[in-house]
């Protein structure tokens, strides 16, 4: 389930990736490529160069976590403490909000969750009271993730309230993001009847905003609680779609060759399994984070290969 959960994670931060807009904090999401995040810390440099005071602030936290998506910890930690330093009683809202979800972030992308979740929760409570609505659901998804349980669930509900309740086009976007999240933790807890139906919202959500690779992902969700319910035949039909998909969009995905040879394992087809192990641990060994946090999985998939 920890990769289960780095791919949850993954699809939860890449849900406000918006094209490039204007160089001010007003519209800081949009200047972000989550997929690029050398790209977006020369845009917000860039931006940096004709903004002070608070936008700067805000403009600076979003470079620090450019660095930890990076898993250049040190860095993040090193630029979020200049920001810390220049942070007082006169600073905006927003400014204090996003230093403390990107200090949290930081701490989260380096294995350290319980030193994030003190900062996503005070993150929460000051935009919360500010009425700061899309960084309280940004608050309250982080902390979905660093809980466990019915408390995930529970702060995964807050932030899609916050999301059903507003127009903007940027919290409309959250909603498949957060659809998966609670889809995430049911399957966590073993309920893949209420996963699913959280998995088939998500998809719907992001049809509608059309986002072709997190269209896939929520298929693959969906293939995936297939196969946990032991509905192999329409869980591989689901899977090997989505391999289609991704080839077309030369985006292959080394979750897709796994979850395609876990279920012709499981089949009784080792023969058809082993080149799609071949084929995932080949793709996922290139994902620095994948490798590091999932080496028994990797190396299952190794000797499956074989």
């Amino acid at each position: 389930m920890a990769g289960r959960r780095l791919r949850n994670f993954r699809l939860a931060v890449a849900a406000l990736a918006l094209t490039a807009g204007a160089a001010t904090a007003a519209d800081i999401d949009a200047l972000w490529d989550y997929s690029q995040p050398g790209l977006s810390e020369s845009r917000f440099r860039d931006a940096l160069k004709s903004e002070s005071g608070d936008g700067a602030l805000e403009l600076e936290t979003q470079i620090a976590r450019t660095f930890s998506l990076r898993r250049e910890t040190p860095k993040a930690h090193a630029l979020l403490d200049t920001v810390q330093r220049r942070i007082n009683d006169k600073t905006r809202p927003p400014a204090r909000v996003r230093y403390l979800l990107e200090r949290g972030r930081t701490f989260q992308s380096a294995g350290e969750a319980l030193k994030a979740r003190p900062l996503f929760l005070e993150a929460w409570q000051i935009a919360d009271k500010e009425k700061l609505t899309l960084l309280a659901i940004d608050a309250a998804h982080m902390m979905g993730i660093v809980q466990a349980g019915d408390e995930a669930q529970r702060w995964n509900e807050r932030a899609m309230a916050l999301a059903m309740g507003s127009n903007v086009p940027r919290a409309i976007r959250w909603r498949g993001s957060l659809a998966n999240n609670m889809g995430h933790s049911e399957r966590e807890r073993g309920n893949f009847d209420a996963a699913m139906k959280h998995f088939q919202a998500s998809l719907t959500a992001f049809q509608l905003t059309r986002s072709n690779a997190q269209i896939r992902t929520a298929k693959w969700q969906i293939g995936n609680v297939l196969r946990l319910q032991k509905r192999f035949d329409e869980a591989l039909a689901m899977q090997l779609l989505i391999e289609v998909e991704a080839a077309e969009a030369d985006e292959p995905d080394g979750y897709v060759f796994e979850e395609i040879a876990e279920i012709y394992l499981v089949k009784g087809d080792a023969a058809k399994a082993k080149p799609y192990f071949a084929k995932a641990a080949a793709a996922l060994s290139k994902d620095s984070g994948f490798a590091e946090n999932e080496g028994d999985r990797l190396a299952r998939m190794l000797q499956l290969a074989k």
